[in-house]
Formats: structure tokens, sequence, C-alpha cells
């Protein structure tokens, strides 16, 4: 959030150093039952109000995580952040509001009528350590509460709308407990040396991160860890002088390292969530001086958060309209720097895409899903600047299918989206009709079809490490490393890398091997590619090994890290050449290296090798990746993807009597593991009863994301009796062009016959 302008500023010694600008201040995606925890069970309960906006909300099936641009559930189904912010519980109570007017069922219910999917859920760090037990009037209308913790009450909050099928983001918004945002000591993630406010170090605020994703790592429903609400300057220990954030430069006030320290730590912990990490809203020092401005994401185009899960990132940011990219929020200290509601429709929109819109573009280094996680209005604006500026930013919204978390549902609130007595929704001002827009508009849906993901590395100075590899494996050098699987597709002279995971998805073997070169020349090749750069010094991976990072010392490139491959790798090589130019064999990524000389392998190739003459890299050895696959392939029937039936041990059962005719089963979107020619599929399946009509019970065919490649429809009489296991043969052919493509293993059943599913094999013939 940030200040609204309609709040007082209370001590008119902080107006000159006041730096920071607002807060107010679908498809089917999958059936019930969607998880194994409690809270989700507990959904199959639910009544949804016959007034929701959007209608029928499904919830997800959990865990989340990301493919490209897009958050999916975990049968790759897109989920559409449609959140609405419920603060209070880093407020001066420590409680959320309204629990004080309404019964907390009442106020889901709320949620719901409006169509929310999600609630962002502020907390503070003082909220967490508080021991007292909450004031019964705070919590009046839930006497369920009296005599327990804020914590606590915060873990009834949790509760209740998990078990409503509404998926929680935790957001830290504060350290202490207090409104948020001004020039205070909660801009930053941590605060050390006051006399008289809660100090935490960087250490307390990650263990911080940690104890959450501990203590709600069984409920699914708990889906996302948002790390910090507007990183801001903030005041320097008991002074006014200020104490601004930075985006990479590894030092305490560097947000970019430190959201990644707690990434790691929190998906050590639980390796279901998903992280938000939100760019810097603030940095410089005193907006008068024209020294400060809102950066948001904009570094992240040069300079990407690298987290031990890649598929577990989303980045977000905010926009209110009486705040600007130089603006913060009062006329009086923001020398005439224009706000956003002052743009015209061109500037605005160029504005905030340069700003964070742009993260969302596909088939880039920085292709992640954005989260506009606040944005609000108050129900009695009636300047036509502000009134414009919500429809813009809905229109964007709707425009580039952007999740999004609405400020804020409070009652209490100005801005709020529910009476000020909690009993019902405001839905008869001027908001509605952009707002309920927003809400219905549903944009894609269904299953994402899986896409290639490019990291970008910078080792020239600092370690830039995106694997989960913590041990350092050439000291004395900075390393960069691929995320896990992704493999170095491009060098630069400059230390920076292009890794990915084109044509081929994640190599890595579940051994985890790997092999160091460096320094010296490899002395044993086996690339059989002789003296592929004569002259410079040569390292080079093992057979079946491909490069997964490399490093740097004083003097320049110093080696690789080779990673064991779970496929073997063909040896058909090549030497790529970037000492007196660009030499690119795709244009994938976009320039991921501006400035400097670069290399980048073909898309359907890894690289072996490097080499380096003085410390510069001069060459890379390109080889051909894989085309015989890795078959035979198993897939076990409750692993692939389902839009209806159930569990049964390793197996996956419809019935006529509980279930409705879909698809039974599809996926795995396997790029590259089934190689080229002629293949077979064989689903392994049986019915309860062979001897009544003979029905068409399933269609059976393998589809490469594009084109259905064979088809086969089964009969009751095709089955080799009742409750009797049948292969069920499919052949199929994949070509050179097609390896690639997102492969398939699908079944749609008629609703005709029970049908149990063991496996599904994939494999050469």
């Amino acid at each position: 959030m940030f200040i609204r302008k309609r709040i007082k500023v209370f001590c008119s010694v902080l107006v000159l150093w006041t730096i920071v600008a607002s807060c107010s201040p679908d498809s089917k995606l999958s059936p019930f039952p969607f998880s194994l925890t409690q809270a989700t069970q507990s959904v199959k309960s639910v009544t949804y109000s016959a007034m929701s906006l959007a209608g029928l909300s499904i919830p997800p099936s959990p865990p989340l995580s990301t493919n490209g641009r897009y958050i999916v559930d975990a049968n790759n189904n897109r989920f559409k952040l449609k959140a609405v912010n419920w603060y209070g519980a880093s407020d001066t109570r420590q409680v959320v509001g309204g629990l004080d007017k309404q019964p907390i069922s009442h106020i889901v219910s709320l949620i719901q009528e409006w169509g929310f999917n999600s609630v962002r859920l502020p907390f503070s760090n003082k909220m967490l350590h508080d021991t007292s037990i909450v004031p019964n009037d705070y919590v009046s209308a839930n006497p369920q509460f009296f005599g327990k913790t804020a914590l606590e009450i915060y873990d009834e909050t949790v509760q209740a709308l998990t078990s409503a099928g509404i998926v929680v983001v935790l957001n830290n918004h504060t350290t202490f407990s207090e409104w948020c945002c001004g020039f205070d000591y909660n801009g930053e993630w941590y605060h050390t040396g006051s006399s008289f406010a809660y100090n935490q170090t960087p250490e307390m605020w990650r263990a911080d991160w940690a104890f959450l994703a501990d203590r709600y790592k069984n409920n699914k429903f708990v889906a996302a860890a948002d790390l910090r609400n507007e990183v801001r300057t903030m005041r320097f220990n008991d002074t006014y002088l200020p104490n601004s954030p930075n985006w990479g430069w590894g030092n305490i006030d560097d947000w970019r390292k430190a959201s990644q320290d707690a990434a790691n730590d929190i998906l050590r912990t639980n390796p279901d969530i998903v992280i938000v990490i939100e760019g810097i809203n603030w940095w410089g020092a005193i907006p008068i001086l024209g020294s400060g401005e809102r950066p948001f994401l904009k570094p992240v185009r040069d300079l990407q958060a690298h987290i031990r899960a890649m598929n577990k990132l989303v980045y977000s940011a905010h926009n209110y309209a009486y705040i600007g990219p130089k603006h913060n929020g009062d006329d009086t200290t923001s020398g005439g720097n224009i706000k956003y509601k002052d743009m015209d429709l061109t500037t605005f929109r160029n504005t905030i895409t340069d700003e964070w819109g742009y993260v969302t573009d596909p088939d880039t280094i920085t292709t992640y899903p954005v989260w506009l996680s606040e944005f609000g209005a108050s129900p009695g604006e009636t300047n036509p600047a502000d009134r414009e500026w919500l429809k813009r930013i809905v229109d964007y919204l709707i425009d580039k299918d952007i999740d999004f978390a609405i400020w804020p549902l409070n009652g209490e609130d100005e801005w709020g989206l529910v009476t000020s007595d909690w009993s019902q929704t405001r839905m008869d001002d001027w908001r509605f009709e952009h707002l309920s827009r927003l809400i219905s508009f549903s944009g894609k849906t269904g299953t994402v079809t899986n896409v290639d993901h490019f990291t970008r590395l910078n080792f020239k100075g600092v370690d830039d490490n995106a694997s989960t590899i913590d041990n350092d494996w050439l000291s004395g050098a900075n390393k960069g490393t691929c995320p896990d699987g992704e493999r170095f597709l491009g060098l630069s002279q400059d230390q920076r890398a292009l890794c990915g995971d084109t044509k081929y998805g994640k190599l890595w073997n579940s051994d985890r091997a790997i092999n160091v070169q460096a320094v010296y020349e490899t002395p044993t090749r086996s690339h059989d590619t002789g003296d592929w750069a004569s002259g410079f010094t040569k390292y080079e991976c093992p057979t079946d090994y491909y490069v997964a990072g490399a490093t740097k010392h004083s003097w320049g490139t110093s080696g690789i890290l080779c990673a064991h491959s779970k496929i073997p790798l063909a040896n058909s090589c090549r030497t790529v050449w970037f000492d007196r130019g660009d030499n690119r064999s795709s244009q994938r990524a976009g320039d991921w290296a501006p400035g400097s000389y670069k290399g980048q392998c073909a898309d359907s190739e890894y690289v072996a090798g490097i080499a380096q003459r003085n410390g510069g890299a001069s060459a890379l050895l390109c080889c051909s990746s894989p085309l015989s696959g890795e078959l035979p392939l198993v897939y076990k029937a409750k692993d692939l993807s389902h839009r209806t039936g159930f569990a049964e041990g390793d197996a996956w059962v419809v019935t006529t009597a509980d279930n409705w005719a879909d698809h039974i089963l599809y996926g795995p979107y396997d790029r590259g593991r089934w190689g080229t020619g002629n293949k077979k599929a064989i689903f392994r399946m049986m019915v309860d009863v062979t001897n009544a009509n003979n029905d068409k019970v399933v269609t059976l065919d393998v589809f490469d994301g594009q084109n259905v490649l064979a088809v086969r429809d089964v009969y009751r009489h095709d089955f080799a009796g009742p409750g009797l296991y049948t292969n069920l043969d499919l052949d199929f052919s994949i070509s050179p062009d097609k390896v690639d493509r997102p492969m398939e293993v699908r079944a749609w059943w008629y609703d005709t016959s029970y049908v149990k599913t063991e496996n599904v094999t994939v494999q050469n013939r």
C-alpha cells in the first residue's frame, strides 16, 4: 500500500521525507474432490452464493506452480489469481478487519459473492511473536476466537478461507504492527538500531518465513508467499536519514538477494508453495530533490531473480491513480512529477508496460506471471481523471490477461468493497462497472501448453546460482549455474550465460551427478572432435554430460560445471566461435547479453564445452541432442492428469454412478523423451462387464500439442474379460520436426462402463 492522500500527516517533520506514494489506501479447472488436506476436503460442503459475480468459481487442484506467463494448478490448468486484499493482521489490532462486525463465515461469503477465488492476507512480523490475548472487542462477532492470540486468529482466518476453496496468499506487509506505508521503519524487510521500535535482522525475517512455510505446509490452499509489501526507502535506525533498497548490489539492502535467500528457505521447507517477489516500490532519497523513483520490475530486465524452483516464481507490482513513476502521492513534495491518472492513454500504457507489464511477454528470459497485487479507488470519487484511471487499468489487465488483487475488502476503509458494518457487498457505486467486467473476464482457461523456459546468468562479479546445488563447486571463483535440468545454450565474453530447456525439457539425471572441468585444459576429451579450438584452452564435459554452469576467476572465464544427463547424448559436434562478433544459431530469448559478443547453440543442441584464451570466452562446442529418446517409458495412470474419476492405488477408476464423460487421463507433455520414428502406446485397462451391449467405452489418442498423431475407439468386447487387464495398443510415428512438441497420451471416457486404468507405456516399435 501507499499512504493514501486522504490521510493526514501527523508529523510535519516527515513531510519532506515522504517517499512512497500510494495505498488506499472459468472454465472448469478440475472436479471435486481436489486436495488431500483437511481444509481442501471440507470444500465439498461449501454452498456458493447465487449472487457470485463470476458464477460458480471452481477452486484449483493444488499445489500451484507456473508455466511461462501463467500460474497453473497441479493438472497444468491455468489458475488466474482474482484476489482481494483483506488487511488488519499487519495493523495495530493484529487481526483481520470485520471480526467485530460479522461472523467470519459471513465475511467469507461476501468474498465469494464478489467472485474472488483468492485472498492476499497481510501480516506483520511483530504479530507472529505477540503472545498476548487479543481483546474480545476486536473479535466480538466471533466469540469462538475469545482467548486466542493474534497468530491463532490468523490461523482461523486462513482455515475459514481455504475450507471455502479460496486460495490464500500470505503477505508480509510490515515489520511493526501499524498502517503502511510511509517513510518509516517498515520500508525494507529488516530494521535494526532502533531504541524504541521492534528490531528485526534479515535472519529473523527469513526465519519468520520458514516458520510460516512449515506451519501451513499441509494446507495446499495456502498456495503462495508474497515476500514483502512495497519495498522502499526507510528510516535509518532512529534517524530521518534515508536508507534505500537496491537490486543486485550484494549488500544488506539488496532486495534481489534477500528475496532469493528467503524464497530458498521457504522452498526447502515447503516445495509446493509459490513465491511472489514484488518489484521495488521506491528507491533513492528525497522526492523533492528528484532523487527517487519507482523502479518496480524494470531492474528485472537486466537481472532476474533466481530461486531454487523457477517454476514457483511470480512477480508483482502495485498501481494507484494519484502516484506516478516519480510522484510519491503528495503534491507538496513531488515537485510537479506526473501521476498515472494525469497521463494520456498511450503514455500510461507504455509506462506500466515498461514498469511491469512486459514480464508477461512470451518466449523471453523474463517471461513469468505478473500479479498486480494492489490497485483500487474510492466509491465516492468524483474526479474524472481518477475514474478514467480505473477504467484504463482494468482495460490493461483484461487486454494482457494479468492476475490481480483489489485493495481492499475492508468495510471500515473508504475504498472497501463491503459496507461499513460488513453485512453486504458494495456493488452499487461507479466502480462496479469496471470491477465486475474484470472479475468476470476469464482470459486464458484450461490446459496451458508447456513452453520453453530461459534463464540468464550474470556471474562476472558475484555468484549467480539458480540451482539447488548448494556446495561451492569451484572455490575462489564466481559461479553461474543453470536451474536444475536446464542446460547452457549460450555464453558471452563478459560472463553472461543463457540457460534453457528447449526441445528436450529437463535433462539432469536423478543421480544429480556433476563434473567440474576448470583452470587447466581438459586432458581427455570424449566428443571425437579433435582439437576443436586450436590454440585455446578447452574445458569439455565427459560423455553424456552437458554444460550447466561456468566460472570466472579474476583473470576471466576459468571452467565449467557438467551435469549428468538422464538420457544418452549424441556426439555430433561443431565449434561456434564468438571471439570476433555474435554467432547465434538461434534468436530465441532475445538479446540476452547486450553490448557483448556472444555465442549460442541451436535449440536442438547442447553445449559440451567452452574454449577461452587469456580468460576471454571465445568458442562453444555445440553438440546434437538426442533423437533416439529414452523409451520405453511407463506412466502410472494416477500420475497423469484427469478431468473425471478417482485414484485407486496407482490406478485410475471411473464409474457410471459417480463420474461424468470426460478425459480420464491426459499428459504427460513430455518433450523429446520419446524421440523420433515409429512408436507404440499401450493403454492397460479393464472393465467390469464384457458380455453386455458392445458400447463404445473409450477413445484413445496420441496428441503432440497441435495434432492428433493416432486415434482408436475401444468397445466393450475389445476387453479380454470382466476384471481382466487388457493391453490396448495404439501405433503412431514422430517426425523430427515434432520431437520437441509436448506429447500426450489421452483417453476420453463415454460414461458407458466402469473402467480401471493401471498405466500407459510408450515404446519403440
